[in-house]
């Protein structure tokens, strides 16, 4: 698939969101370490909030991954937010994967599962709160009542406060979504004069609780010291902010690394247990009280941030001038040019590819719109920076091989993504990173962009197909598909234009007999048979240059520039060769003939095509005018 090694799977939604990212490296560390390669199958999903567009015509790509062929998968459900997509995957790793699948999240039957503490980690929260800081009056903000991490929590909540003697409702329990939108309702359900205020809330996720600090600083209420707060989760995003959340670190390093050292012991054939429970533990920072805020770390802080969105501006530049290029490309190698000089600004990569399906007839996704993948892929696009592909023969392979073949044998880091735009599918995109690290967030505007350029190459191919294809009708023969008068003329005199003075040139005159006598005893659709017939024959005779053409109801021209005698006679044994076996075939019940003539001579003012072809159709009427002789004497 990759190189020799063995290779992981890892199935999520945005690789560089939230908790994401370390979760990745995590698990590049710890299969890099064992010697496994790593394929992150990067499902886009909802992307801005409202954009679902993308993700929900990514389900089709769920029927294209290659589950048999890895040595295992881990699996990320929590990280989905398009309907469906979950059930998709399940029953495509139930029905096809031969390994053993890790999930990484949230408990799965069927499969291994790594599970994170909910309970352990709200417990030690509300001790925390208890024993440390003396709260007694602590409420609750959940994530949705419905979800089954904020059911876990909201559990656990109640039974650490009931195990405290205190009320299992605390000071109030409020319905969160586990982002930001219903931080103003959560301050006005806290703060409201019907309830006694609490001197603690914990929030079950870190989100909630940055949302909900600032409403709370808005209506006047400090924290720590008026109201603590925590969270829950650990993420990046919370350790950011400031005052730092005080929260519950879930340990996702842990967990994909616990995964990836899962799969190497069931490959090496070690009994490994079904359920591992990976323990809570406390980030403690500031939005308790227990640490002050250092600001001239802060500061320090700010100011690289501010040189960071200095340098984010600076890369959008570049992918707007981008964007610009490669939707004005005339073919998938500009494009490919395009992303060699211009995509750099989302982190070091190794290489670049783009896999375009391919259908039965060898067409690609770029030469025909497809709706559906296909079993085969080619490599449209391959970026290589680092020399992994060198020797390497670009060629169609199937989608169980997956990806072109590399050279070396190094653990490798990939991400793949589905290419399409609405439900137009194109392939997939595949990237090599240099280090354990994931891309930025500027490689989804050039997943987006090669997507809408994908989109504008299809249709301006299918434009200049089309224009082909009324130029073709305008110089083919309708019938036998053939150059007709007209492109036989053109294609001719262009051919000859191009010859020296001193070399020689071929005309033949292939005329049909009997084609009357065909039409008046098996009908006319036989006889535009055996025209038909007769000119695949001659079209199968006309390799290497020569230009043939059907110009009347059953006369054929064959133009040979660069010809000679050996060239004719050959063409002439090989007709008639063809002719013998079609007639013994007995597959009509009449004889297909045809009477031959040609001419050979310079080319030059005083003999052009049109010279050739007239004395090529004498010497033709001659054997014609022998054969109806010899009838004639025949019959006598």
């Amino acid at each position: 698939m990759i190189n020799n090694r063995k290779t992981i799977a890892v199935f999520m939604n945005q690789v560089t969101t939230g908790y994401r990212r370390p979760f990745c490296e995590s698990v590049n560390a710890t299969a890099t370490a064992l010697g496994y390669n790593v394929v992150f199958f990067n499902f886009m999903g909802l992307i801005g909030g409202k954009h679902r567009d993308y993700g929900e015509y990514e389900y089709k790509f769920a029927d294209v991954i290659p589950y048999g062929e890895f040595a295992g998968i881990i699996f990320d459900e929590e990280s989905f937010n398009i309907d469906g997509m979950v059930e998709r995957l399940v029953e495509q790793m139930k029905k096809k994967a031969k390994c053993p699948v890790v999930s990484a999240s949230s408990y799965m039957e069927d499969f291994y599962n790594i599970v994170f503490d909910d309970t352990s980690g709200i417990e030690l929260m509300v001790q925390h709160l208890f024993d440390v800081h003396g709260c007694r009056k602590i409420g609750f903000m959940s994530g949705p009542f419905y979800h089954p991490d904020a059911i876990r929590r909201l559990e656990a909540f109640r039974n650490i406060m009931k195990k405290l003697g205190l009320p299992e409702e605390g000071s109030g329990i409020f319905e969160g979504n586990f982002w930001f939108g219903k931080s103003e309702e959560a301050a006005d359900f806290f703060l409201s004069p019907d309830r006694e205020r609490p001197e603690a809330i914990v929030c079950a996720n870190d989100y909630m609780m940055m949302g909900l600090y600032k409403s709370l600083k808005k209506r006047g209420v400090r924290v720590p010291e008026d109201i603590i707060l925590t969270g829950f989760d650990g993420t990046d995003e919370g350790q950011a902010f400031i005052p730092r959340a005080t929260t519950v670190d879930r340990k996702r390093e842990k967990v994909a690394e616990e995964a990836v050292k899962l799969i190497d012991a069931v490959c090496r054939g070690e009994e490994v247990p079904k359920l591992i429970t990976i323990k809570a533990s406390l980030i403690v920072a500031n939005t308790c009280g227990c640490k002050g805020i250092d600001y001239k770390a802060e500061v320090e802080r700010i100011n690289h941030s501010t040189e960071q969105n200095r340098t984010v501006t600076y890369y959008l530049g570049d992918v707007i001038a981008a964007t610009l290029k490669m939707n004005i490309v005339r073919s998938i190698g500009d494009l490919e040019k395009t992303f060699r000089d211009h995509a750099v600004n989302f982190g070091g990569y190794r290489s670049f590819t783009l896999m375009t399906y391919v259908d039965d007839s060898g067409k690609t996704s770029l030469e025909k719109g497809m709706v559906m993948p296909t079993d085969k892929v080619y490599p449209a696009m391959l970026v290589d920076r680092w020399g992994d592909f060198e020797g390497c023969e670009r060629r169609t392979i199937s989608t169980t091989e997956f990806l072109p073949m590399e050279k070396d044998n190094e653990p490798k880091m990939i991400y793949v993504t589905s290419m399409h735009c609405g439900d137009r599918c194109f392939g997939y995109s595949s990237i090599a990173m240099t280090g354990e690290g994931v891309f930025n967030e500027f490689f989804n505007v050039w997943i987006a962009t090669l997507a809408v350029a994908l989109e504008s190459l299809l249709r301006s191919n299918n434009i200049q197909e089309l224009i082909s294809s009324l130029e073709d009708t305008s110089v083919r023969d309708g019938l036998t598909g053939l150059y007709n008068r007209r492109g036989f003329e053109t294609r001719s005199a262009e051919a000859a234009r191009r010859m020296h003075r001193d070399e020689m040139a071929g005309a033949m005159v292939i005329d049909m007999d009997g084609l009357k006598k065909i039409n008046d005893h098996y009908g006319h659709a036989e006889g535009d048979f055996a025209i038909r017939k007769l000119a695949e024959i001659i079209g199968s005779c006309s390799a290497g240059g020569k230009i043939a053409g059907r110009t009347g109801g059953d006369e054929f021209y064959v133009f040979v520039p660069c010809c000679n005698e050996s060239i004719i006679e050959s063409f002439r044994n090989d007709l008639t060769n063809k002719l013998i076996r079609f007639n013994k075939s007995g597959e009509k019940p009449y004889l297909l003939d045809a009477s031959f003539g040609a001419y050979l001579h310079e080319i030059g003012p005083a003999c052009d095509v049109e010279e050739l072809l007239r004395t090529a159709d004498e010497r033709m009427y001659e054997v014609k005018q022998k054969k109806k002789n010899r009838i004639a004497a025949a019959n006598l």
